[in-house]
């Protein structure tokens, strides 16, 4: 089906933490719409979508997937995403080609690290959300705990658009109807009768109206006459004030035996957003996804943002230069989804085959080549070696790695030049596991994993102000002649790498500066404690000296890169490790050990939420000393305790750390000069 027009189309990514059942409650969507893939049935449901064995041993989302279903008139387009750590890289990514995400929260378990890191993300983004409340009909539900929770977290007003029954079904509040009994199914009415519920339904839709009233002056002021609003009223103020990330929807629903289901693809296609798309345009099409498939190859998941596609256009990817011919396009991740020959702005595709463009870059037309922003990934803070096993495994490694890397962009490899060892480089521990086992299942390589590497950062402990590089060398022909003069000094953590240009008459000519800067960015690039790179200084270039024959982009690189390498040596150079944030889920009996444990690794313990038998502990603490956290945790608490760690900020590491990492890296380290 060619959708026409943009105002037809809803782009959702559904987002949350492990195992808040974001994945269940896609299934239930697609069964409900009609637009399961070929053969499955309410019987079979059980994640038919993670279908790939590593996520059927692990029993968890790590890949994201394109799933469109038609809502009456309305194509929704569901990106399935990733709550594990492991995988984050597709979520991110997913989230830069939707106009709205679903936050997916389950009513047992509320809150988690996954839910506030995905929250971080909206709000970065500026993206309306709504929230889907999972698990109501679960016997530990905690429905009006976990909608208080979110309260005090969003700081927005909470718009209940459906309530849970006390025995089955779901009630509408806008409007006021009752979904009685249930599973649901496609052919579920709605009914008028709210079976002795009328008061409860009254106070949210009294409470709805007035939330509403109060993001728009002129609804203000028609409460304000009427001390409610009609059911127009309400459902326009609402979908504006989505629009602004002024109110938030929520949603209550059970996937294992739907409910609830029903109203929520209503308010998807009433609430969300239709996509700002410039179908007269210039093409603009973003690839958010790359997935290669043994048999069938490559396929590229694409946000039109712009123009339109067609199969057999030549275009442009607009971050190499290199042309693409368009193939085949699909709809979604199923095999059997449909192939159109067109895709118009606002849409999302899947396109074959293409040769050169990787995710996150950027297909254009020829005549109008220029990148969409791509969301930044979270940082590659853990490396380990890796070689492979059997005859001829190493000359298929590199193939296999590149592979890899173009699907996951999170995942990166090198060659050591001091060990000549591979090292893979990516968000953790279980990243590196399931990229060895997916190298193993594609390519049938079977890989060792060597000792852990944790990706420390070098910065100034002091301003070194007036250093200065000199190159100057005479070599029968035009000699090279460069001075510069630096004041450097550090920047608060986070803050990266600035450059200064205070260069006043002359005395380093124009054309040379982005040289001197090149030079610095060499210098950077391995600090003077162990290697790693220098984060969190400026630069400040005020003067220098230059000759008319003898200067060039050479000798100032050079210049720069000597002046950067005196301030780091001279500067008290610190060393400073990633920190991680922890939420950390155990038996309450167990609350003591875990948290003597936490800070006998240097830990800082932030928080406790306690709920029947079990307790979250929310703390942070060194990586270096987090390696061996699971199989610690799991003796701890006879295996029922689980953590989820993600990245948090760097900060300056022991003095004793310090020594000891620079002494590992002393006899390996060459310092360059030119």
């Amino acid at each position: 089906m060619v959708v026409p027009s943009a105002n037809l189309i809803r782009n959702v990514a559904v987002v949350g933490h492990k195992g808040s059942g974001k994945t269940a409650l896609v299934e239930a969507m697609l069964l409900l719409a009609g637009a399961a893939p070929k053969g499955v049935t309410r019987d079979a449901h059980g994640h038919f979508l993670d279908d790939t064995p590593e996520e059927k041993a692990h029993g968890a989302t790590l890949e994201s997937r394109l799933e469109p279903l038609h809502w009456g008139d309305v194509k929704v387009n569901l990106i399935d995403t990733p709550g594990d750590a492991s995988a984050l890289s597709e979520t991110r990514l997913a989230l830069g080609a939707v106009d709205a995400a679903l936050l997916v929260v389950s009513a047992k378990e509320g809150i988690q690290s996954g839910t506030e890191r995905v929250l971080q993300w909206l709000a970065e983004a500026k993206m309306p959300f709504l929230v889907a409340l999972t698990r109501v009909d679960d016997a530990r539900a905690r429905v009006d705990e976990v909608v208080l929770e979110l309260r005090q977290r969003l700081h927005l007003p909470l718009a209940m658009i459906t309530l849970p029954m006390p025995d089955a079904g779901v009630l509408s509040v806008l409007p006021r109807r009752a979904y009685p009994g249930g599973p649901e199914t496609a052919k579920t009415k709605a009914s008028t009768d709210l079976g002795g519920q009328g008061p409860r339904v009254d106070k949210a839709r009294a409470q709805l109206a007035e939330d509403v009233a109060a993001t728009d002056d002129a609804l203000t002021e028609k409460y304000l006459e009427a001390s409610d609003l009609s059911d127009d009223d309400c459902t326009v103020g609402l979908r504006s004030a989505v629009r602004r990330r002024a109110i938030v929807p929520m949603f209550v629903a059970a996937s294992t035996q739907p409910k609830g289901i029903l109203a929520l693809l209503d308010g998807l296609v009433s609430l969300v957003p239709p996509p700002e798309a410039r179908t007269d345009a210039p093409l603009e099409a973003y690839v958010f996804k790359t997935h290669i498939d043994p048999h069938s190859g490559r396929a590229s998941y694409t946000r039109i943002f712009a123009g339109v596609l067609h199969t057999d256009d030549q275009v442009v990817n607009a971050a190499t230069g290199q042309r693409e011919r368009i193939g085949a396009l699909a709809e979604g991740s199923d095999k059997n989804a449909p192939h159109p020959s067109e895709a118009v702005a606002g849409d999302i595709v899947a396109i074959a085959k293409l040769k050169t463009t990787h995710t996150g870059e950027t297909l254009s037309d020829p005549s109008d080549v220029h990148p969409h922003p791509s969301p930044g990934l979270p940082p590659r803070l853990f490396s380990r070696s890796l070689q492979a096993e059997g005859r001829g495994a190493e000359d298929k490694l590199a193939d296999a790695l590149d592979k890899l890397v173009e699907e996951d962009p999170a995942l990166s490899y090198a060659l050591d030049e001091v060990s000549h060892l591979l090292v893979l480089s990516g968000l953790g521990a279980t990243h590196l596991d399931l990229a060895v086992e997916r190298l193993k299942r594609r390519s049938g390589i079977q890989c060792k994993l060597g000792p852990p590497r944790i990706a420390y950062r070098e910065t100034l402990g002091v301003p070194v102000p007036k250093v200065e590089g000199k190159q100057k060398k005479q070599t029968g022909g035009h000699g090279q002649y460069a001075v510069c003069y630096l004041d450097v000094e550090p920047l608060d953590r986070g803050q990266g790498f600035q450059f200064v240009d205070a260069v006043v008459g002359g005395t380093v000519p124009r054309q040379f500066i982005g040289s001197v800067e090149k030079g610095i960015h060499r210098a950077l690039a391995a600090g003077p404690i162990a290697g790693f790179p220098v984060v969190d200084v400026r630069a400040r270039l005020y003067d220098g000296k230059s000759h008319s024959v003898d200067s060039s982009d050479a000798a100032f690189q050079t210049a720069g890169y000597r002046a950067m390498r005196a301030a780091l040596a001279s500067g008290s150079p610190v060393l400073l490790e990633p920190h991680m944030s922890l939420e950390v889920t155990i038996p309450s009996s167990h609350i003591g050990d875990v948290m003597g444990h936490l800070n006998g690794l240097g830990g800082r313990i932030h928080g406790q939420d306690s709920a029947d038998e079990s307790s979250v502990i929310k703390a942070s603490a060194p990586l270096e000393k987090l390696l061996d956290y699971e199989p610690r945790l799991s003796a701890m608490t006879q295996g029922r305790g689980t953590f989820a760690m993600t990245f948090s900020h760097y900060e300056p590491c022991s003095p004793q750390l310090q020594a000891k990492i620079a002494a590992e890296a002393s006899p390996q380290r060459k310092d360059e000069d030119d």
